[in-house]
């Protein structure tokens, strides 16, 4: 009878340690509507050992998430980027000081371990920033995790953001560290003036499967993307003349992978050629010619607005499901001009075929990251309510 007792405390005790250590993080995001390019990081391929440039493009319009940082705690806003691993944050007067932290201890494994050759994390436009990787407690919601291992840096002058947090598949981004499985956002629009955005992890990050779709994840080797099959694109009732090879990764390049620290989409210019010709032809609107947006000069095909048009649905098909995506998650509007844009950007290098899902196009939207299952689900959502 007492080994039953001690074997039922035992359990209980377990059970209850398992409760303590899992965590479920509810955080408010705040988008970032700042019309200058924030410039995303330079990656580095541990396994060859040389840097591979991260095809992170304008990160103009973002959404940022709050963390603690230290003892005492010190409150720092990065972008959430599920495009990158790193979690870095200025240090210096003012910022983050690690000497004055009794918690902060330097990591004993050598920055190139990391993938950070010369300690040095270079940025797409030049730009780098010297980092020291030490080990902190992050604070996140009056929840606090011990020994995360982040980048403290010191920016060359030329970096405007004050810190990436990443959310990629390696082993340094947040979800990583946390050994979070199940990770989730909802993005609101940046178009509504009390929209609200949040991310969660946990059993809160879960969502019921009403009108929810799935599709896989595709894991490439040595490479921390989040990588979706995208097999086809619709606009309106007209599936266009493009397939899944068009979009199959070979010799680690092409594929589609799904960002939030990038604001539009990336495709192949033939492809948002196809995509601009087929709704121009469904709504006879008239084109404008010349006229660009000094805030989003990448932008090129732009259009009259209409006093009234009804706009198709633009559909893209994934590998068992449908992302169909409302007006304002592709068409982006210059207030005051009397023009729109189709919110799709080129790719600017032949040899640079990935392409992006930006985060424009993931707006109202709850996205589900399962990485037990290696899968993604989504369903639209009003965020103001969760």
């Amino acid at each position: 009878m007492a080994s039953h007792i001690l074997s039922l405390i035992l359990f209980l005790l377990l059970l209850a340690t398992e409760l303590t250590c899992s965590s479920s993080i509810r955080v408010n995001l705040t988008v970032i509507v700042s019309r200058k390019t924030l410039p995303k990081y330079t990656h580095t391929n541990p396994l060859k050992n040389a840097p591979i440039k991260s095809p992170m493009k304008a990160s103009k319009d973002v959404y940022t998430m709050s963390l603690a940082i230290g003892t005492p705690p010190v409150q720092f806003s990065g972008i959430m980027d599920t495009g990158s691993d790193l979690i870095w944050t200025k240090c210096g007067p003012g910022l983050f000081d690690s000497s004055k932290s009794k918690t902060f201890s330097k990591v004993n494994k050598s920055c190139e371990s990391f993938g950070l050759i010369g300690c040095k994390q270079t940025y797409q436009d030049e730009k780098s920033v010297t980092v020291v990787l030490g080990q902190e407690t992050i604070s996140i919601e009056n929840e606090n995790f011990p020994n995360v291992i982040f980048a403290c840096g010191t920016p060359d002058g030329g970096v405007q953001n004050d810190g990436i947090i990443g959310l990629g598949r390696g082993d340094l981004s947040l979800v990583s560290q946390l050994k979070e499985s199940v990770f989730s956002y909802c993005l609101g629009s940046r178009f509504g003036p009390n929209s609200r955005s949040v991310f969660l992890t946990g059993f809160k990050a879960s969502s019921e499967n009403t009108n929810t779709q799935t599709m896989p994840l595709l894991k490439v080797d040595s490479k921390s993307y989040y990588y979706i099959s995208l097999e086809g694109i619709s606009v309106g009732e007209t599936k266009l003349p493009v397939t899944k090879s068009d979009f199959a990764i070979s010799n680690g390049y092409g594929g589609m992978i799904i960002d939030t620290g990038t604001t539009f989409t990336y495709l192949e210019k033939r492809v948002i050629d196809m995509i601009s010709n087929e709704f121009m032809n469904q709504t006879k609107l008239e084109k404008c010619e010349d006229h660009k947006p000094n805030d989003y000069d990448e932008l090129q095909h732009c259009f009259k607005s209409p006093s009234y048009a009804p706009f198709p649905k633009l559909v893209f098909h994934f590998e068992g499901a449908d992302w169909e995506l409302p007006r304002e998650n592709y068409i982006y509007e210059k207030h005051g001009a009397n023009v729109m844009y189709l919110a799709f950007i080129a790719n600017d290098k032949d040899e640079d075929k990935v392409s992006i899902f930006g985060n424009m196009q993931q707006q109202n939207m709850m996205v589900i990251y399962d990485l037990d299952q290696n899968s993604l689900s989504f369903k639209p959502a009003n965020c103001n309510l969760l």
